[in-house]
């Protein structure tokens, strides 16, 4: 029965193509409506001969491997979900529409076609449903991975010294993922010395407390030692009235100091030019002056 749909859909595929890019730029949603007619045609082609093959080959795996591949990278062009249910709804009612028109031999033929369509549909929207909410899953994870990254940045200062500023709250992750970073970068860039900023940390409690401290002993295992920077007076009496043991921490009120701590330790420190030009560069090489223009 699928095959005397396949001849319907094949011998009206070009009606058919029309008629579904026009209501989808019209009903589908946002997204498709901004996309040009003609741009939109070709599009419609590949769903309608995915559609007429499924049918002939009386195989929905046809259907189901072209909308895995179609819905994912719908996802990634942020099409919404309901857009794409509205484009597999619409192609159902054109091609209904025309099963309706057609001239059956027997009733029961044309049962058999409204069902199996239908079966059919019913199937393709599951699976886009079942490929987008996958498909949507991985790359928010993706998105989080990637912010992630951006909250724990570990920035080489100068050579063998690194700088992790810390903004926001700390759970339980992040502090995982925060020595994580810390321990790849000090292996990465062979680091000696590591200032970690926690001027943009809200909130210091027992757990954030620990976290810090157990980040700066895994550092001190790979041979780095920890500078740690930023301690409002606030934050200074949670930590003295939790009892945190920092005994062994250099620590430094901002940044700034930690940084030229730091250099200090490497024997070099930050001093402001001198007026003017050097003598050398008032110098004016000989060879410089004969030189014609």
């Amino acid at each position: 029965m699928s095959r005397s749909l396949a001849r319907l859909v094949e011998e009206n595929r070009e009606a058919i193509v029309r008629a579904l890019a026009q209501k989808v730029k019209e009903e589908a949603g946002p997204t498709y409506a901004s996309i040009p007619l003609e741009r939109l045609l070709p599009r419609m082609e590949i769903v309608v001969q995915t559609l007429q093959e499924t049918l002939a080959q009386e195989d929905p795996t046809v259907m189901e491997r072209f909308v895995a591949a179609s819905v994912r990278d719908r996802v990634e062009e942020r099409y919404a979900l309901t857009e794409v249910q509205m484009l597999i709804s619409i192609l159902r009612g054109i091609v209904l529409r025309l099963t309706d028109e057609a001239a059956w031999e027997e009733p029961t033929a044309y049962r058999e076609a409204v069902r199996y369509l239908e079966d059919l549909t019913h199937r393709t929207q599951q699976w886009a449903f079942q490929v987008y909410l996958g498909a949507f899953e991985r790359m928010m994870e993706r998105q989080r991975r990637a912010l992630a990254e951006l909250s724990t940045p570990v920035i080489q200062v100068y050579e063998n010294v690194l700088a992790l500023p810390l903004v926001g709250a700390i759970d339980t992750e992040r502090a995982r993922r925060i020595m994580e970073e810390l321990l790849i970068g000090i292996t990465r860039y062979q680091a000696e010395l590591v200032i970690i900023d926690i001027t943009g940390v809200p909130v210091v409690d027992t757990a954030v407390a620990n976290h810090l401290v157990q980040t700066i002993k895994a550092a001190r295992l790979l041979g780095a030692e920890s500078i740690l920077v930023g301690i409002s007076s606030e934050v200074a009496q949670t930590m003295v009235h939790l009892q945190i043991d920092l005994s062994g921490v250099v620590t430094r009120s901002n940044l700034q100091a930690g940084i030229e701590y730091a250099l200090e330790r490497m024997g070099l420190a930050i001093v402001p030019f001198a007026e003017g030009p050097s003598e050398e560069a008032r110098t004016i090489p000989e060879e410089a002056e004969e030189r014609p223009v």
